[in-house]
């Protein structure tokens, strides 16, 4: 049976592939990605030992699991973003001699680009990441 080890392998097939053909544009395996890597697997398989298609169900089903919790993982940062919009917030900013800078103030907006969530405070944008407090404006 091809369960977990199955997935990892047409990860990292895929991936390799993906490198090959177009190495600065793509670092991740989408469904396409795993469609064609299967029906080329498919079309190139042993005609005396055929692939059983419930190992390629099951691995679909994994597969549709991951991207699933993927796009809600994407869908919980933005939302928790933007439910920072009004508050109070302390930074935290490592300058480049290797200090760290720590800023307050109020969340004016959030700036939502490419995936990534930075809030805005005093006109700046920061990452999620350099949240260190938050409380309700005073």
């Amino acid at each position: 049976m091809m369960a977990i080890d199955g997935i990892n392998t047409l990860a990292t097939t895929a991936a390799a592939t993906t490198q090959t053909t177009n190495a600065a544009a793509k670092t991740s395996l989408n469904m396409d990605d795993f469609l064609k890597l299967m029906v080329a697997q498919l079309q190139n398989q042993d005609m005396n030992n055929t692939a059983d298609t419930s190992e390629y169900t099951s691995q679909m089903a994994q597969f549709s699991m991951v991207q699933a919790l993927t796009d809600l993982t994407e869908l919980s940062k933005t939302t928790y973003s933007l439910s920072m919009i009004g508050k109070e917030v302390t930074l935290a900013e490592t300058k480049s001699d290797g200090t760290l800078n720590v800023i307050t103030g109020t969340v004016e907006g959030v700036n939502l680009y490419n995936g990534d969530a930075q809030i805005i405070v005093n006109g700046v944008n920061y990452p999620m990441s350099s949240v260190m407090e938050v409380a309700q404006a005073k």
